[in-house]
């Protein structure tokens, strides 16, 4: 009991001229560096599998969006055009179709 009075003195003291902060502040810097290197050592793999996860489907996304802007691209101008020349070819053909189905 000797002990714990000694202890609750000297921290009243330091609560009282604003030492403990500081002291408290270092005690629990040093206690929480094994705690710190242990959580590091979990998340570095953690991380870097995030990181190469991200990178796949990040190219996977690009690829299926150029897949994508090339098939609107193809919407948007291919097939007007396809229309156009379709129109186009079937309005100066000549009549005869069968000739031209055969050959």
């Amino acid at each position: 009991m000797r002990t714990l009075g000694w202890i609750l003195l000297i921290g009243g003291i330091l609560l009282a001229t604003g030492l403990l902060g500081p002291i408290l502040g270092i005690i629990f810097a040093i206690l929480a560096l094994p705690l710190a290197l242990v959580l590091g050592v979990i998340a570095l793999p953690v991380a870097i599998v995030v990181g190469v996860l991200g990178l796949v489907l990040g190219l996977i996304g690009a690829l299926v969006g150029g897949v994508f802007s090339l098939l609107g691209f193809l919407l948007h101008w291919a097939l007007p055009i396809a229309v156009i020349v379709l129109g186009i070819w079937l309005l100066t053909r000549g009549r005869d179709t069968h000739k031209l189905l055969r050959s």
